[in-house]
């Protein structure tokens, strides 16, 4: 099974490549199947079945490209899911954590200014509807 080395993850894309090549080697499983895999490695843990599966969704996201957050321990559950040990599962979370050191958030967007008031249109009120019971 591949692990990444520090060296070799600089980025998020970077990691979701390595993923994307652990995926293959397990046999190329559906994010369904790694979604249930995550659910067995996390009830394994003693996390409550309603809480232990993530969504498919959720799984297919960290696998792509053009992340900007990632969850470690999403990556780690999803790892040892696809069959890594104990030992591969904490390299892959360095990996994680480097790249998410070496490819940061990105900051909020500013807020938009208003718009600026007209001062020829008229005045609006609100529009208030009554329900009648």
């Amino acid at each position: 099974m591949s692990v990444p080395s520090s060296g070799e993850v600089r980025t998020l894309d970077d990691l979701a490549r390595g993923l994307r090549a652990l995926r293959e080697e397990a046999g190329s499983p559906s994010y369904a199947d790694i979604a249930l895999g995550v659910a067995r490695v996390r009830q394994a843990r003693g996390v409550p079945e309603a809480d232990a599966r993530p969504g498919r969704t959720t799984v297919y996201d960290v696998f792509r490209d053009g992340r900007r957050r990632i969850d470690v321990d999403l990556v780690v559950d999803i790892v040892r899911a696809l069959g890594a040990d104990d030992d591969q599962a904490a390299r892959w979370a360095a990996s994680c954590r480097a790249a998410r050191a070496q490819d940061p958030a990105p900051e909020p967007a500013p807020e938009p200014e208003p718009a600026p008031q007209d001062p020829e249109a008229p005045a609006r009120a609100p529009v208030v509807r009554r329900i009648g019971w």
